[in-house]
């Protein structure tokens, strides 16, 4: 069993439909979600939260924000504003994933995120 916390979370499931059912979009970007899509898919539903685990946050409702897979990558365990500009950013400068619904599973190479 992985000794990541998040997949230990007996309520996780709940957390995740709870989540889906408010169909709010990335809590990061601020575009629209597409709820059906699987992880790894950069544009899939993943749940953030907002005060990373490695900074003290905690696994709660009130610490939780929907966001995409990639945006959540992204963010990693850096601030929310951070992030927001970060995404921003790269979004501008036309590095972020198309948003292509027959996308592979292709492995995003996150090395340039940081020049």
């Amino acid at each position: 069993m992985s000794n990541n916390p998040r997949y230990q979370h007996v309520n996780r499931e709940r957390q995740r439909q709870r989540w889906k059912v408010q169909a709010l979009p990335c809590a990061i970007c601020g575009q629209a979600i597409d709820y059906t899509l699987k992880a790894p898919h950069p544009y899939s539903f993943v749940i953030d939260e907002i005060i990373p685990l490695k900074h003290g946050g905690t696994l709660t409702y009130d610490n939780q924000e929907p966001a995409h897979w990639w945006c959540n990558r992204i963010k990693s365990t850096h601030s929310l504003t951070w992030a927001r500009r970060k995404v921003h950013e790269l979004i501008q400068q036309g590095n972020a994933p198309q948003h292509d619904h027959n996308h592979t599973t292709t492995p995003i190479a996150p090395s340039h995120w940081f020049d």
